[in-house]
């Protein structure tokens, strides 16, 4: 079962979609957050339905309607890894994501994207560490 849109949780300038009849509304986040859309709220962006129309199993603009585990916080990941393996990793997150974002991201100011989770498990596999890093915590959000 998806969960319950908060429309305080949709982005400022999020692109909605607005195409009724497109096959693929009950399964797209753009269209289902515009279902969300309090009647106060005078104007959207919104995709162009015209623009859509014909090519709706191709849609560029397709976001799945369903959620996706956010990682928050990287206090321990390191914890159970050799010291000078640990140092060098790291050194390539640092490089990866920048010395600011690290601390942001292990500090739980900031959670890690689906897709920056596997490029930490990447680094990892490269310097032989087989086990997938362990983050503090998961939530399952909409990637807006």
């Amino acid at each position: 079962m998806n969960q319950k849109i908060d429309f305080n949780d949709i982005p400022k300038n999020y692109l909605y979609c607005t195409h009724n009849k497109c096959p693929r509304r009950n399964e797209c986040l753009r269209h289902q957050a515009t279902l969300y859309i309090p009647q106060n709220v005078p104007d959207f962006r919104t995709v162009n339905p015209n623009h859509i129309i014909g090519n709706e199993n191709n849609c560029r603009f397709f976001n799945p309607y369903c959620t996706s585990r956010f990682a928050c916080g990287i206090d321990h990941i390191l914890d159970n890894i050799p010291y000078s393996t640990a140092i060098t990793i790291r050194k390539e997150l640092y490089s990866l994501m920048g010395r600011s974002m690290f601390y942001r991201i292990r500090n739980k100011e900031r959670m890690l994207h689906p897709d920056e989770q596997k490029q930490i498990t990447a680094v990892f596999l490269k310097h032989g560490i087989e086990n997938k890093p362990e983050f503090d915590k998961y939530i399952d959000l909409f990637d807006w």
